[in-house]
């Protein structure tokens, strides 16, 4: 029997090491933040590194700001993917050793039009070797 597959087609990633913040809001209705590394980025979603452990399935507002551009982009995302203990360098404040990274693949919900517009004039103007087209992290 032979099987059909759909071949979906995946935004081009591009690397952007900026901190970004992540909010959460909890069922008590008491919020989250955490600090968290952009690891590379694309309009459909953002692959993001923080010592912090995020449920799949969260929704989160994502925060970063683009170099070059004066506003920051704010996106409403939801945590498609998870890969925790990721070796890092962060000090845990209770251990001297090193802590764990996790890393989290985030989707994009309501990538505004004026965020969409500054991260493609971004996208244009680092072109030269920032793409990373087979999502290969390093």
């Amino acid at each position: 029997m032979k099987k059909n597959f759909k071949t979906l087609s995946r935004a081009d990633r591009y690397d952007l090491k900026v901190l970004g913040k992540i909010s959460l809001e909890k069922d008590d209705g008491k919020g989250e933040s955490y600090i968290c590394n952009t690891i590379n980025i694309s309009l459909s979603g953002a692959l993001v590194e923080t010592g912090s452990q995020i449920p799949m399935g969260s929704l989160l507002k994502y925060s970063f700001s683009i170099p070059g551009f004066q506003i920051p982009v704010n996106i409403i995302g939801e945590v498609v993917r998870g890969d925790g203990n990721i070796q890092g360098s962060l000090p845990d404040k209770t251990d001297k050793s090193r802590r764990s990274l996790n890393r989290y693949g985030i989707i994009f919900l309501d990538l505004s039009e004026e965020d969409k517009k500054a991260m493609i004039d971004f996208f244009l103007s680092n072109k030269g070797g920032s793409e990373n087209k087979d999502g290969v992290d390093e």
